[in-house]
């Protein structure tokens, strides 16, 4: 199958140059690392934060797992929570702070039907126990209030009970959802949501066909309400919109169209839902929909007290008493207006209309606004501001989760751009201090310098780290906001001197930006913008669950003298040092991913579909290598199935050979003087990465499931194997000395959506 397409001992001052930490600064580089690597930098991007209950605990989930961290004297007193294989995907502290749980679920997603949830000793880090809930993946995970018992919901709406002691199941709620016709809601789905009442009895809100909700108790299966749109109280919330809407049905031509409730929430205290809906009906695609809007109901009467337009959201604070409405512009998703009102008396607290960000305590007592000029700390009770924070030197653009409070309301947790976590004290306008930092944005790049002392790294921010290889931690950053919008990194490239560092990434308008960089300073020495350089990204999605996205169609010569790059007129050869075009390969670029050059820049290869086009970059002439595919793959090629495309291709350092290898699980190399295969080695996932060691006998092979295999091509021998990552590998390059090995890995969504790590692995000699 293809698919084309995160107290108290050290206060910091705001005007300051922030002040990182440097506990664990260098050890959080070794600690839990896959078997072969010897060094990681990089935390991984920030998924979610978490305060535990008592404040004494931070959570941070990232795409590289799960850091524990004591809040009060800044130790990492528990390792990285790493699994080779797994994915986390949700956690939760329990309510006396002492364990933490947490879900996961495995990174080929070949089992869907169950989910892992594991039990840790939140002070020590120590693995408590684990057990399999079945009928996953999980959408929500959380503690019973007195700790016993383990609170499973999966997406479908099935509730499960688990002993937290003991492991053992306990008892499933089943919403039982209304059975859909296949041939009349193709593709429909009904939606359900629970909260756990006093008594400790499940209560279920659930959807039905006819766009009504119904409440039901889960343990006995007796209906308790049902929620009709015809008991609109329309003075509950007189909330005023910017954006008209139209919600009535019976002006919507055609085949009648049908009120379908597409989500629903209960607030945490279960006195009230959120409803959404839309108008659709069926049609050859599945179903269209038109129309539609948010509903507000009080559970316990079934009345419905507010109807809003589609694009308003709902956040309930801790306690479910007060709720804080967003009114989107609808294409963007920024908010154009901002109110929070208190639920029992239907009266307004607040109103903003700037583009803010808000968070709620747990306990409903204490909202955060943030926007770009600062933190305010608002007490609901009063409405009062009780204080402040400004300026943010490290602002970031905040997205859910990047910012935290805990129950009480104490203390604001919060990430910026550059992994940099810090505590800010509610009831003061107190910084308190950095907590932790190494957390990053993904990789797009990586190149050693040629002294092997230093590794750059360019992530999806448009920032350049550079890494001392002898202390294992960030000598310099370089952020590129200097000329134009930041983008991400594409490429990198160390002179032959190691003292100017070539970058290559987007500007606006399809412009790419090469800019020289003094590794010293840090400084930009000069830079020259290439125009109408095209864009041709792939995404493939395999059979064994694994995919690859491809973007590297970009690449400098190893000292960075030459240039090859895809452009609208062709693909483009260019000095570097003198920003001259050279030559322009006149060359239908459809399925072109890849491309090597040789070390002196005369000759450029790139895979274009099922083939290698081999260029000199001098004369124009170029000629096609075709893999040696055995018969299946010819006839598969002549009865019209999709071909095996060509994902990676590299040069030998002497320029000699030439290794190509992609969808079809195998790598070739040519003799380029003969133009002859001379070797294949078959492997058992897609191939997404290749790299030549420095003396050009060991070539490195990642694939579309995280593993990197070590082959000695010449004595057709396997080195070894390291599991690198839970997603395929994006970059593979070697040190200088040819004893290290520096890979990164990507996502489904190419840059923005990988692990956010550097491993380097120990190469055998």
């Amino acid at each position: 199958m293809k698919i084309r397409v995160l107290t108290y001992l050290l206060l910091i001052s705001f005007l300051a140059t922030v002040s990182l930490p440097t506990a664990s600064a260098e050890d959080y580089t070794e600690m839990h690392l896959p078997n072969g690597a010897i060094a990681r930098f990089g935390k991984g991007v920030i998924i979610d934060m978490q305060v535990s209950p008592d404040n004494n605990r931070l959570a941070v989930l990232s795409k590289a797992g799960v850091w524990l961290y004591d809040v009060s004297t800044n130790a990492q007193n528990a390792p990285l929570i790493r699994f080779d294989d797994l994915i986390v995907t949700m956690m939760a502290f329990s309510h006396d702070s002492n364990i933490l749980a947490i879900s996961l679920k495995d990174h080929q997603e070949i089992n869907l039907k169950d989910n892992r949830v594991q039990l840790w000793n939140a002070d020590t880090g120590k693995d408590l126990r684990q057990f399999n809930v079945p009928n996953g993946p999980l959408a929500s995970l959380k503690f019973a209030p007195d700790d016993k018992v383990l609170i499973c919901q999966n997406r479908v709406g099935t509730v499960q009970f688990w002993g937290v002691n003991n492991g053992e199941h306990l008892t499933t709620i089943d919403p039982k959802l209304p059975k859909l016709s296949r041939r009349k809601y193709k593709d429909w789905g009904l939606v359900t949501d629970y909260y756990l009442d006093s008594k400790g009895d499940v209560i279920l809100g659930i959807s039905n066909k006819d766009g009504t909700i119904s409440i039901r108790n889960g343990n006995t299966g007796e209906q308790i309400s049902l929620l009709e749109s015809n008991s609109h109280d329309s003075s509950a919330f007189p909330i005023q919109y910017s954006r008209p809407y139209d919600m009535d049905p019976d002006r919507l031509s055609g085949k009648p169209y049908l009120k379908w409730v597409s989500d629903i929430s209960f607030s945490p205290d279960g006195k009230t839902l959120v409803s959404t809906f839309d108008y659709r009906r069926a049609n050859w695609g599945g179903w269209e929909a038109k129309g539609g809007g948010v509903e507000l109901w009080d559970v316990n009467s079934g009345k419905q007290i507010a109807l809003m337009p589609w694009n308003i959201g709902i956040t309930f604070s801790g306690d479910g008493k007060t709720l804080l409405i967003s009114e989107y512009d609808g294409f963007s998703r920024e908010s154009d207006d901002r109110q929070v009102w208190d639920i029992p008396t239907r009266s307004k607290i607040l109103e903003n209309a700037e583009e803010i960000k808000v968070r709620f305590s747990g306990d409903g007592k204490t909202l955060v606004l943030i926007d770009k000029s600062g933190y305010v700390i608002w007490d609901i009770a009063t409405q009062q501001e009780i204080a402040s924070h400004k300026p943010i030197t490290e602002w970031m653009a905040i997205v859910p989760e990047r910012f935290v409070l805990p129950y009480d309301g104490s203390i604001l947790a919060t990430a910026d751009k550059n992994g940099i976590i810090a505590l800010w004290e509610t009831r003061n306008s107190k910084r308190l201090r950095s907590l932790t930092t190494g957390y990053s944005k993904p990789f797009g790049a990586l190149a050693f310098s040629h002294d092997g002392k230093t590794l750059a790294s360019g992530d999806a921010a448009g920032n350049i780290q550079l890494w001392d290889l002898n202390k294992r931690s960030i000598r310099n950053t370089i952020n590129t906001k200097q000329i134009g919008r930041t983008k991400q990194i594409g490429s990198l490239v160390f002179n032959e001197e190691n003292a100017t560092l070539i970058s290559e990434r987007e500007k606006d308008n399809k412009e790419y930006l090469i800019e020289f960089w003094d590794t010293s300073s840090v400084e930009q020495i000069d830079h020259f913008t290439i125009p109408n350089v095209s864009r041709n990204d792939y995404f493939a999605a395999f059979d064994d669950m694994t995919f690859v996205t491809l973007h590297d169609k970009n690449v400098f010569t190893p000292y960075g003298d030459k240039l090859a790059i895809e452009t609208n007129e062709g693909i483009e050869i260019w000095d570097v040092s003198a920003k001259k075009l050279l030559n322009t390969l006149k060359e239908d670029r459809s399925n072109a991913y890849v491309s090597s050059l040789t070390r002196d820049g005369k000759l450029l290869a790139f895979g274009k579909g099922a083939v290698v086009r081999l260029w000199d970059t001098q004369t124009g002439k170029h000629i096609t290598l075709k893999p040696p595919r055995g018969i299946k793959a010819s006839i598969l090629k002549v009865i019209g199935f999709p071909f095996y495309d060509i994902f990676t291709v590299v040069f030998t350092p002497d320029g000699k050979t030439l290794a190509a290898a992609g969808e079809d699980k195998t790598v070739y190399l040519w003799d380029i003087r003969t133009k002859r295969n001379i070797v294949k080695l078959e492997y058992e996932h897609a191939i997404s990465k290749l790299a030549f060691s420095p003396d050009g006998k060991t070539l490195a092979i990642g694939d579309s499931a995280g593993r990197i295999l070590l082959w000695d091509y010449a004595k057709k021998r396997v080195l070894t194997k390291y599991d690198a990552a839970p997603n395929f590998i994006s970059i593979l390059t070697f040190s200088p000395d040819g004893k290290t090995l520096a890979s990164t890995s990507g996502g489904p969504k190419g840059y923005g959506d990988n692990v956010g790590t550097i491993f380097l692995w120990e190469v055998p000699q």
